[in-house]
């Protein structure tokens, strides 16, 4: 650093690392100037500077020594050994140039004294210091010079012989060393305190050099300023060290020169492991180069700057930390060392995280409280809003808690409340928010529901989890929940009025018996108990042999025979007659019952087959609707595959029918499935053809039969030339692919002429026949075996 220092003051610097060294170089070099270390590897520096002064003589060589600041033993032996002066550590880097430069003027000074006293005089004009020739019979005034020269009375008075004496108290303070110089024992150097006045403090260097044994010279320097700098040093110093933040210090290149205890406590380096590391390379792979580039540029912009950074440690522990940073720059305004200092700020965060996360959650089942409920409500109101879609609210109540908590204690209630937090939060769905806003009241938030009928699915699941038995201290308790369900935009359009109605539906809850739930809505609440009964009953219906298979036929065309029939489902509810499956079949497949009804749709139809096929419809094809959830199953080829094999029924007499828009949700999954249904020899037809969104390139790869003809289109084809178009489209590509297409929904003779004339090969509809039970399907295909074939105006809707 001393090097580096220099160097950049404009100074050529040799080193050398020991006295050997030493001889080398200055043998080599012949130097203006030496600075000598006390300690060396091969010796000591007073030896050294006593040899250099003893082997070259007349050779006029600064020398300074560099020793600490309070070892004045050393200072001592370093005059003692003939050096002309010496620099204390921690050193000066500002200043250090500016005292060589003095030092190398006061040399050439010394040396021109023995040309002329003239010369001496014009070249110690230019010194700062006070210069006296001193005789042991009194003080005689030789020169004094510097910023003194008008305060030569402050110094010196005068004796009526006309010479000069010094004032007592600076004789008293140096008369022991004069007499000491004047003995024989070397230059004497010594600091003091004096001042004509007392309220001022200054301090002064004296070294004293002999000349012979009566004359001394005396040099006087004032070094109130430099103390001044050396306690400043000082102070920082131990404040460095002593600072609970890590501070470290680097050059213009931001490479660390210097850190403190604080950092290699914090980091867990020791200072020589990060001694020239580049703080900006190290640093840009926690944050980026990007980063550290605007950094860089605020800094030399600003000269400061402060933020959170991460920092890494040695063992690999990244953690946060406050950064403050600030630009040192030299008398050009150069950058020349920047100061980082920091601290870890883990703890402050976790405490601020923990302040943020009380503040907004329960503190007993760290669920959200009120405040945190309100504002994710105000948000999914925002985006509901925005969308045109439904939000849920449930007010929760356990029933009769207050009788389990008095009698128990508050303990026991604490853990049934914990209890039944976790099963609330278990039993959601991601996004969904369960907040408790005291006592034994709980409120969940569902941002999104698709109908009433799907938001009393989700709290009739948490109603179960709520209602099992809660086990505290070896004792099983029994509590139930009374809970409120509130609609958006239904029920209230704001957080608290939502909240309110769930509420009063709660209460709604409590007066129907407890251990139930109540909509805020009462024409909601009849929809979803008839919504539960309707669900009920569809379980046991398979059970109870409440479901029948209609067949209705499929006609071909040109020749008005018989090709196949569609079986399609029908429930007999035992009090409402006969249901539409427009209304339960989208409630099985909610609910999961549809994998176990298209089971036995398929067992059904396939048992019916094979009694045709005893009757001798040999060639006759029956076609099944497959569920999405059915077709999804991973064991949907096995059961398919033995449901054949019980009915002892070959698999090209079964026609399954998938729609479009299931079999595009996985297309690699499906064309997988179906190219195991193939090899089994099923057919494979895709209804409702043209109301997805298919793609051109997969339906290619998909191995199938037919392409079932939406009855949409055909209803609309004599009335919309687009519905025409489409089903052009789909016999066109039917025909290109290798296809069969069959149209559904055919009712009237200008439809069927229509598809005939276009080349649809199979139709059906009420034009033809009514789905019917297998016994009027007997009686109908006799009528049509009897009649004349082909197509005739007889063949209407039965």
């Amino acid at each position: 650093m001393m090097q580096a220092t220099l160097e950049k003051a404009g100074f050529q610097v040799d080193t050398a690392g020991d006295c050997q060294g030493a001889r080398l170089q200055f043998k080599k070099q012949r130097p203006d100037l030496v600075l000598l270390d006390v300690l060396l590897p091969d010796g000591d520096g007073f030896s050294l500077c006593r040899e250099l002064l003893q082997q070259y003589p007349g050779h006029d060589l600064p020398i300074a020594m560099v020793t600490g600041l309070d070892d004045l033993e050393s200072i001592n032996k370093a005059y003692e050994s003939g050096a002309t002066d010496f620099i204390t550590k921690p050193v000066s880097w500002g200043t250090l140039p500016y005292r060589l430069q003095y030092l190398l003027r006061a040399s050439r000074a010394f040396a021109d004294l023995s040309l002329s006293e003239s010369k001496t005089r014009a070249l110690l004009s230019n010194l700062p210091d006070i210069i006296i020739r001193l005789h042991r019979e009194g003080a005689v005034l030789d020169m004094q010079v510097g910023s003194y020269v008008f305060d030569m009375g402050e110094w010196l008075h005068s004796a009526e012989d006309g010479s000069y004496h010094l004032p007592s108290d600076i004789a008293a303070l140096i008369g022991t060393r004069i007499d000491a110089a004047l003995r024989g024992k070397g230059m004497q150097m010594l600091e003091f305190q004096w001042s004509r006045d007392p309220m001022c403090v200054r301090h002064w260097e004296a070294r004293i050099v002999p000349r012979d044994r009566q004359e001394v010279l005396l040099v006087v320097r004032e070094i109130t300023q430099r103390r001044q700098q050396e306690n400043q040093l000082r102070l920082w110093a131990k404040v460095f060290e002593a600072s609970n933040e890590a501070i470290l210090i680097t050059d213009a290149n931001f490479r660390i020169i210097s850190v403190n205890r604080a950092y290699e406590t914090i980091m867990g380096y020791r200072e020589q492991d990060v001694l020239g590391v580049d703080t900006l390379e190290v640093g840009a792979k926690l944050q980026t180069y990007s980063f550290y580039r605007n950094l860089v540029s605020l800094l030399k912009e600003r000269g400061h700057w402060q933020g959170e950074l991460i920092n890494q440690r040695k063992s690999g522990e990244e953690f946060p930390s406050w950064f403050s940073v600030t630009q040192v720059t030299n008398s050009r305004g150069e950058p020349e060392h920047y100061i980082a200092i920091f601290n870890d700020i883990t703890e402050h965060k976790n405490s601020r995280a923990q302040i943020e996360f009380l503040a907004h959650h329960d503190a007993l089942t760290g669920l959200p409280n009120r405040i945190l409920l309100n504002d994710r409500l105000e948000m999914a109101i925002t985006q509901v809003r925005r969308q045109g879609e439904k939000l849920g609210i449930l007010f929760i109540d356990l029933d009769r808690f207050k009788n389990v908590n008095d009698s128990l204690g508050h303990g026991v209630g604490d853990q049934i409340l914990q209890e039944a937090a976790k099963r609330l939060t278990a039993n959601v769905r991601t996004g969904d928010t369960v907040s408790r806003l005291g006592g034994d009241e709980f409120v969940v938030l569902f941002p999104r529901v698709r109908t009433e009928g799907n938001l009393a699915d989700l709290t009739i699941k948490l109603r179960e989890q709520l209602q099992l038995p809660y086990t505290v201290d070896g004792i099983s308790l029994h509590i139930t929940p009374s809970i409120g369900i509130a609609v958006y935009p239904d029920d209230g359009e704001d957080p608290n009025t939502l909240i309110k109605n769930a509420d009063a539906a709660m209460y709604l809850a409590k007066e129907k018996g407890r251990n139930n739930y109540q909509f805020y809505t009462p024409t909601l609440n009849a929809k979803t108990l008839d919504r539960l009964k309707l669900e009920s009953d569809l379980r046991s219906a398979i059970d109870a042999g409440d479901f029948e298979l209609h067949y209705q036929p499929q006609i071909i065309g040109s020749s008005g025979q018989l090709w196949g029939l569609e079986a399609l489902i029908r429930w007999r509810h035992r009090e409402r007659g006969l249901i539409s499956p427009a209304e339960f079949i989208p409630l099985a497949e909610e609910t999961g019952l549809i994998v176990g009804l298209g089971d036995w749709v398929l067992v059904q139809a396939v048992k019916q087959l094979a009694e045709w096929r005893r009757q001798g419809h040999n060639h006759l094809v029956v076609s099944v609707n497959i569920s999405a959830l059915q077709f999804r199953q991973g064991d949907f080829l096995d059961r398919v595959k033995h449901i054949l094999q019980e009915a002892q029924l070959v698999p090209d007499a079964i026609e399954l029918e998938l729609t479009e828009t299931m079999l595009m949700q996985d297309v690699q999954s499906a064309i997988q499935t179906l190219k195991g249904l193939r090899e089994l020899g099923f057919r494979i037809a895709i209804d409702d053809f043209g109301t997805g969104f298919s793609s051109l390139n997969y339906l290619r790869h998909l191995p199938i039969n037919v392409l079932k003809i939406d009855q949409s289109f055909v209803r609309e084809m004599l009335q919309e030339p687009e519905s025409l178009a489409i089903v052009e489209s789909i016999i066109a590509l039917a025909q290109a692919l290798g296809k069969e297409t069959i149209a559904e929904g055919v009712e009237t003779r200008a439809e069927f002429d229509v598809l005939q004339a276009r080349g649809c090969r199979l139709m059906q509809g009420y034009f033809f026949a009514r789905p019917m039970p297998p016994v009027i399907f007997d009686q109908w295909y006799q009528q049509q075996t009897q009649s004349t074939p082909g197509v005739s105006d007889q063949c209407q809707p039965g």
